[in-house]
């Protein structure tokens, strides 16, 4: 007995030393910590994904939980041998972290390159997913070769969605107990992987082999002849072409599945139709969808007869298949046939294919009388098809009576109906869905339900309708399917309105339905609540006419008030969304019943009152009540204690920056209230909260005094976005000192204060800061490259950072958007950031002091898409090889020193939108090749530009806005240019144009600005002239829009018509709302910008040599803002239809030769501020001296002789005073001594200029300074003669 006690502790020992017993191995645990910093989700809850992590359907809103044991074995991504305790299985797919694309605005992840041998511990690891995470490869003699010697278990290697290139099939051929191998969607080539692929045959044990989604070539049929013992080969979308020959997998006499889905195959060579020379005979699956294969194909197969999956989809068959052909695939239990052009399937006497199961026929061009064909397939279980020809009304055969699953769809432009009596035949049915059908029945009374009794199993209906069809289905028909569980509605219109309490007995055969699904259908709502096992409710887009919702007269969707009714007896319900509506009102207090719910959507709506009938739903885990109405404080939902997604954006709550409130919501994760009231509580809260939250969100407006203390306490967030708050105090470091596995913090447009100081040791996941926006003061760390290496997305704009950009910025290889406007930095533009901008989208840089010459070096930013370098002390040339950055979209230079001639180089520019070269000293012609297609603002004024314009811009047909003024172009202004039909702002002033004005400017019907004024142009105005603004651009599109896309859609009474406003985002031409226009009104040169350009439309024609009369006609531009016609030659009178340019503020006629009278009705215009007929030859009176006109001066009419009245001395009624009435003794010189007063005067001066030599002469320190500061100053004094003062005074002088 001792000895076997003794024998037993020796065994317990033992079994203790390897693990056994509670929890995994120590050896293993460190090496699980030791790949925590490269899954930085290794030890958390969420997405699992099996082999292909894209199946993990993760939502959003998903729940990324750390795991709470310390046992790893128990962590869910985490398998171990329940006897030994070792790890088995290791699930890292997608556990790498997300990082910001500024290129489209989403979260991508980050490239890195994997150490293999920090799986060496796991001796008995079989299952290994490193799916999703970006690994670009293996460090150098660390890859999967290092585990051949103890990994001796692994069969499943899972390296699917990674950036892995040829060479890893050198790393893992040495890893002999492999069984499945999925190297899918990487970035494999058979350039250099035919000797990998070689390699690879050594994995004498592999049964699964995944190559799908690289691009490998039909020669990759050839190079896998060694693999005999695969059962499973995927090469979709490998790009496989032409013909291929199966002969050459003929080795390969183990497979049973084979993928070649998504190439350009053509075609099976002929020769594999004798069975003789076929080995393939254990192949039962076989996908060929998306290739392009026609009839043939079927022939093609016949050496095929094992087959029992054929997948066909989405190729060339087309017209009628005759069944025979697929005869000698007996054994086939599925076919699909799917989205090609068959119009019929030939019957056949002799069909053999009595094993099919499964067939797929949606999307071919068939009519009714294909059921015919299915009436010999008595094993069917699944049939799916659609018809685009009624010959009759649809009537099912009886000779499916095993049918599970029915799917049907009518692309008919006629009513398709079937009936109820012929949907009964299917007594086995489970799952239906009829897309574009009516229901057709005649009344059917509880009496005769009985013998309706064949859809009894029937658990799922889905039924959809097309948008231009009207559905229609009774309630009484629902009631047939006694078993349903899933009832899912589209479109569709339910017969009756109202449900009476009388009738509710009759939907007591309903009373298993657990989820129904609503869009865009009409239903009487109190239905819903007869429905008791009811747990899952969806509804977007419905009419449901009933008390609980008091419809708006005019109303639409779930357009009404909520009420005590309708829905109040589901309380069994766990998930209800009823967002992306109209409802109205407070919540009813029937929804603190819904004990049971564990979601609740209830956001875009337009709820109000407050929240205090939630406070009773204690198993809500999500919660969305975002973009409504409510109010009032958030204390309802302090006993919401299993809240893990709490959703309170675009509302009017008060939620104090402490969010003190949700301190005992220990399961809470993620928590939006983005534009509440957010503020600062008298006193914080001292507590410490007991959740740890991963996404936080406050962003808003107001104050919020400082950073909220329970922020210290937090070590898993994620995203962070406190901006918009006003908070107050230093740059919170410490936010990213503890919360290692921060992704994105925002904390723009606050008053934080400088130091900036980084974490140490570096954070790797960081991908998106953005302190924009706050008081800063501080140089940029120069380690900011190496202590923040994954950022993507950094913003540092409106701060006050001085000093120098610091060179490790280009050693951030996943930098897409760097922001570094509105500070004081200085020094030269950074060259070694062209080291690390291969990532590079956009940079921006603008309002600084930087100096120097722009780095040819930045051609290597391959991907820069927007440069803004404007507002700073830039010189020198603009480097030709820019010409060679094909992605330049933006490029924004203006206000600089920089010189030299236009590069040519930038015709290569051909994705060019915006170039802003303005107010700098380019010369030199503008190449007639540069006429970039995508081309939509130039802005090249102040510069020295000469010659014609020749063909530059010719091709630039989406062109909004061409400023050229201020240069010293000559010639004619082209007639193309009435080719640019979206054309609004075009500003040629100050050159040096002669010619007509071209009449082709009429043909362009955008047009809001037009400044060709100070030329040389002559000739007539064309009256045909139209002047619009974007507001009214944007007004017609918007009706375009809702007359196209709200047909017959009744709009709800306080609806409102899209405006300028709302428009922006899907305007005909392109705009942008930064865009700076500067163009003269009011005898002042105004620059204009943002919101302000859409309203505004002018003429500036002043300075020229035009003549003939003013164009009578005003109905093309009847509301323009300013009308400068000035100093040209123009004759005749002033048009009385100028009474009708209601909107106009600023008219100008002076120095011309206008005669006749001023209309009287001009003062009728009561938004004129600025106005003026002076030096013409004008006669009679002056409009009357009321409202607007009270205010011109005499000014306004001077030099027209024959003008009279108010404001001018000269009355109407008299010639005016005579010179006798003068004062006696005045003379012109009044009472000074002139000669006396003009001798002083010389003198002085003289003596002034004198003493100012001697000193300059004798001080050479002072002449320096002198010579320099009269330099500086005689260049403003330039600058602003030329913006302010020749406007005025020298209006003309070319």
């Amino acid at each position: 007995m001792g000895m076997g006690m003794l024998m037993l502790s020796y065994l317990v020992l033992g079994f203790l030393m390897l693990g056994g017993g509670e929890g995994c191995l120590e050896e293993e645990r460190v090496a699980l910590s030791l790949l925590k910093p490269f899954f930085p989700f290794l030890d958390y809850t969420f997405g699992i994904g099996g082999l292909d992590y894209y199946d993990a359907g993760e939502d959003y809103d998903s729940v990324e939980e750390k795991e709470s044991s310390i046992d790893c074995c128990k962590w869910e991504r985490v398998e171990c041998n329940p006897t030994t305790g070792r790890l088995t299985h290791l699930f890292l797919n997608v556990t790498y972290m997300y990082w910001y694309d500024a290129a489209s605005g989403d979260y991508s992840k980050k490239s890195w390159y994997l150490n293999a041998s920090l799986f060496l511990s796991f001796e008995e690891l079989q299952y290994l997913s490193l799916s999703g995470n970006v690994i670009a490869g293996c460090v150098v003699d660390q890859g999967f070769e290092r585990l051949s010697s103890k990994l001796n278990k692994l069969e499943i290697l899972d390296l699917s969605f990674n950036y892995f290139n040829d060479s890893i099939s050198t790393s893992i051929n040495e890893l002999s107990s492999l069984k499945y191998l999925s190297l899918k969607e990487n970035r494999l080539t058979l350039l250099n992987l035919i000797n990998g692929i070689k390699m690879l045959s050594k994995l004498n044990n592999l049964e699964t082999l995944n190559l799908s989604f690289n691009y490998l070539g039909n020669n990759i049929l050839l190079q896998l002849h060694d693999f005999t013992s695969l059962k499973s080969l995927n090469l979709r979308g490998c790009g496989l072409e032409g013909t291929i020959n199966l002969l050459e997998l003929n080795t390969l006499t183990n497979l049973k599945e084979l993928y070649l889905d998504g190439n350009g195959i053509e075609g099976i060579e002929s020769s594999i139709q004798e069975k003789g020379e076929m080995r393939l005979n254990k192949l039962e699956v076989f996908g060929l969808a998306g290739n392009k294969f026609t009839n043939t194909i079927f022939s093609s197969l016949a050496a095929l007869p094992n087959l029992k999956s054929l997948d066909l989809g989405v190729n060339k068959l087309k017209g009628a298949i005759d069944v025979k052909d697929l005869n000698a695939l007996s054994n086939l239990e599925e076919l699909i046939l799917s989205a090609n052009e068959v119009t019929e399937l030939v019957p056949s006497q002799e069909l053999r294919l009595m094993n099919l199961k499964l067939l797929h026929l949606y999307g071919n061009p068939l009519d009714n009388s294909i059921l015919a064909t299915f009436d010999r397939l008595s094993n069917l279980k699944s049939l799916s098809f659609g018809v685009t020809q009624l010959n009759r009304s649809i009537d099912i055969i009886d000779g499916l009576k095993n049918l599970e699953g029915l799917r049907m769809s009518c692309h008919s432009d006629k009513d398709c109906n079937i009936s109820l009596q012929s949907l009964n035949l299917f007594s086995s049915l489970k799952t239906l869905y009829l897309n574009g059908f009516n229901i057709e029945e005649t009344r059917l009374h509880l009496h005769s339900q009985n013998k309706m009794d064949g859809l009894k199993n029937l658990e799922e209906l889905d039924m959809q309708c097309y948008p231009d069809k009207d559905c229609n289905i009774s309630l009484q028909s629902l009631n047939l399917f006694s078993s349903l569980k899933t009832l899912y509605l589209d479109g569709f219109n339910i017969k009756e309105t109202r449900v009476h309490s009388r009738s509710q007995n009759k939907w007591q055969n309903l009373t298993n339905l657990e989820e129904l699904v609503l869009w865009d259908s009409s239903l009487p709502f109190n239905f819903i609540g007869t429905l008791p096992s009811l747990k899952h409710l969806y509804m977007d887009g419905c009419y449901l006419d009933d008390s609980l919702f008091k419809r708006d007269l005019g109303g639409g969707g779930l357009n009404g008030t909520l009420h005590n009714q309708g829905f109040c007896g589901s309380t069994n319900l766990r998930v209800l969304y009823m967002g992306g509506n109209n409802l109205k009102g407070d919540l009813p207090d029937c929804v603190s019943n819904f004990t049971s719910l564990q979601s609740l959507d209830l956001s875009s709506n337009q709820f109000s009152g407050d929240i205090s009938t939630l406070k009773t739903l204690t198993s809500l885990e999500k919660l969305d009540l975002s973009s409504n109405q409510f109010s009032g404080d958030v204390s309802a939902l302090e006993a919401l204690t299993s809240l893990q997604v709490l959703s309170l954006s675009n509302n009017y709550f008060e939620i104090p920056s402490s969010l003190g409130p949700f301190f005992d919501l220990s399961q809470l994760k993620r928590f939006r209230a983005d534009n509440n009231v957010i503020y600062a509580e008298s006193e914080m809260q001292s507590s410490v909260p007991r959740f740890q939250l991963n996404e936080i969100r406050l962003s808003c407006c107001g104050d919020a005094g400082q950073i909220p203390p329970f922020l210290y306490s937090q070590h898993d967030l994620r995203d962070v976005d406190l901006s918009n708050l006003n908070l107050e105090g230093e740059f919170p470091n410490w936010l990213l000192q503890n919360n290692t596995n921060l992704g994105t913090l925002n904390l723009a447009n606050n008053s934080l204060r400088g130091p900036f100081e980084l974490p140490f040791p570096p954070h790797t996941i960081l991908s998106y800061l953005d302190i924009s926006k706050n008081s800063i003061h501080d140089k940029v760390p120069t380690e900011i490259g190496e202590r923040l290496p994954s950022l993507s997305y950094l913003n540092m704009a409106r701060n006050h950072f001085y000093g120098s950009i610091p060179a490790s910025i280009g050693d951030m290889n996943s930098l897409q958007d760097l922001t570094l406007s509105g500070n004081q930095l200085s020094g030269d533009l950074p060259e070694h950031l062209s080291m690390g901008c291969s990532s590079l989208v956009s940079l921006t840089l603008s309002n600084n002091s930087l100096q120097g010459q722009i780095p040819s070096s930045w051609s290597n930013c391959s991907q820069l898409s927007t440069l803004d370098v404007s507002n700073n002390e830039l010189s020198g040339e603009i480097p030709r090889s820019m010409g060679s950055m094909s992605s330049l979209e933006e490029i924004v230079m203006a206000r600089n020193h920089l010189e030299g001639p236009f590069p040519k180089e930038f015709c290569h520019l051909n994705n060019l939108k915006l170039l802003d070269l303005s107010v700098n000293n380019i010369f030199g012609h503008i190449p007639s090749c540069f006429s970039p297609l995508r081309l939509n603002q130039v802005h090249l004024s102040k510069n020295k530009l000469q010659g014609p314009l020749t063909n530059a811009f010719l091709n630039s047909t989406i062109l909004v806005t061409l400023d050229l003024s201020n240069n010293h172009l000559t010639g004619k202004i082209p007639n193309w240019i009435g080719n640019l039909s979206q054309l609004s702002f075009l500003l040629l002033n100050n050159n040096h144009f002669e010619g007509r004005i071209p009449i082709q400017l009429c043909n362009l019907s955008h047009l809001s600005l037009i400044d060709l004024s100070k030329n040389n142009l002559s000739g007539t105005i064309p009256s045909c002239l139209k002047i619009t603004t974007w507001n009214e651009i944007y007004e017609e599109y918007a009706r375009y829009v809702v007359d196209f896309e709200m047909a017959n859609i009744p709009l709800s009474s306080d609806a409102q018509a899209p405006t300028a406003d709302t428009m922006f985002a899907s305007s005909p031409s392109s705009f942008s709302i930064d865009e700076q226009i500067e163009f003269t009104s009011k005898n002042i040169s105004y620059t204009y910008k943002g919101k302000v350009l859409t309203y505004l439309s002018g003429i500036d024609l002043s300075c020229n040599r035009l003549t003939g009369e003013i164009p009578h006609e005003v109905e093309n531009f009847r509301n323009i803002f300013a009308l400068n016609l000035s100093h040209n030659s123009l004759l005749g009178p002033i048009p009385l239809a100028f009474f009708d340019l209601k909107q106009i503020e600023s008219l100008d006629l002076s120095h011309n030769n206008l005669s006749g009278t001023i209309p009287p009705q001009l003062v009728g215009l009561y938004g004129l501020s600025y106005f003026s007929v002076a030096y013409n030859n004008l006669s009679g009176s002056t409009p009357a001296f009321t409202a607007q006109f009270a205010t011109f001066e005499e000014s306004s009419y001077a030099g027209n002789p024959l003008l009279c009245g108010q404001p001018l001395l000269k009355s109407c009624s008299t010639s005016g005073p005579s010179p006798s009435s003068l004062p006696k003794g005045s003379t012109d010189n009044g009472l000074i001594d002139m000669t006396a007063f003009y001798g002083s005067f010389v003198a002085s001066y003289v003596v002034v200029i004198l003493s100012i030599a001697s000193v300059l002469y004798i001080n050479p320190y002072w002449r320096r300074a002198w010579f320099y500061h009269a330099g500086e100053i005689s260049k403003c004094c330039y600058y602003f003669l030329e913006d302010h003062i020749l406007p005025k005074r020298f209006h003309c002088g070319n």
